[in-house]
């Protein structure tokens, strides 16, 4: 079980989509940790900006990468290795979302959001992986999403990467498990709608309210100090793998029709520069 507590301060933080939303929120959050921060963003104005604002927060660097792209992602750690330091805590936060019928979603915006939300991922964990095996401790923190547990319409591709995200991180987990790495740790965030413009136009669940960042943010640093190996926001995400298991499929789909989760995402736009 990974359960225990884990100190922040003086830790090396990595956080992949750091200069907005979510990203920027849990840099600030790290940094009043007393822990050194690096962020990495492809947008370079939105990166400045927030490297403006936190750096006097504490210890921060910035790093512009296109992380879809494993070369980039390579040379990037490369260079975060000799300025920064070797990274004891990686988040691998970024992502990107379009709503669309699966029918009206062009092959490469689906591939580019394979490459964002999952690829990348691999790219960052062989990159930073390595030092964390070399000290015998380390956390990595993948963002997945309730989507990564409940199928959402009109964002087929992206509650695909998200499963693909759960089955990846809990793999890792038990493979480091089996090599005798019982103290690199593996955890996945699965919130609801998050408030940021990558999901503006979503519809909020019935029941259930658009997620502030910090609402997320506040649980993931929480969640790490803790040990957690899932991380759920709010708590009723973590019963979606149950109630699946026990409820007919008919059943199931007729409760996300009644409760909105059908058509949630319908007329979302997000951010029309993502994809």
């Amino acid at each position: 079980m990974q359960c225990s507590k884990i100190e922040l301060k003086g830790k090396n933080v990595l956080i992949t989509g750091g200069a907005m939303g979510m990203g920027k929120s849990m840099a600030e959050l790290f940094l009043k940790e007393g822990a050194r921060v690096a962020i990495v963003d492809i947008r370079e104005a939105e990166l400045a900006k927030a490297s403006k604002e936190l750096s006097s927060m504490g210890h921060l660097a910035a790093y512009i990468c296109d992380i879809s792209d494993r070369f980039s992602v390579y040379e990037m750690s490369l260079k975060v290795k000799k300025e920064f330091g070797a990274i004891d805590i990686l988040v691998n936060n970024a992502g990107v979302v379009r709503s669309a019928p699966i029918l009206q979603k062009s092959d490469e915006a689906i591939e580019k959001l394979i490459n964002v939300n999952l690829m990348s991922i691999f790219w960052t964990i062989k990159a930073f992986l390595p030092d964390m095996v070399s000290k015998g401790e380390g956390v990595i923190v993948n963002m997945a999403s309730a989507g990564g547990l409940l199928g959402v319409p009109y964002i087929s591709d992206y509650c695909a990467s998200k499963f693909a995200v759960v089955g990846l991180t809990e793999s890792l987990r038990q493979e480091m498990r089996l090599a005798g790495q019982k103290n690199i740790r593996f955890i996945y965030v699965c919130p609801n709608t998050v408030s940021t413009g990558m999901f503006d136009g979503a519809k909020a669940v019935k029941g259930t309210k658009m997620l502030a960042p910090s609402d997320v943010t506040e649980k993931i640093i929480e969640g790490i100090k803790k040990g957690r190996a899932m991380i759920g926001v709010p708590s009723s995400v973590y019963l979606l793998p149950v109630i699946k298991a026990v409820l007919p499929v008919c059943l199931m789909d007729f409760i996300c029709r009644m409760l909105g989760i059908a058509t949630s995402s319908e007329t979302m736009t997000g951010r029309k520069d993502a994809i």
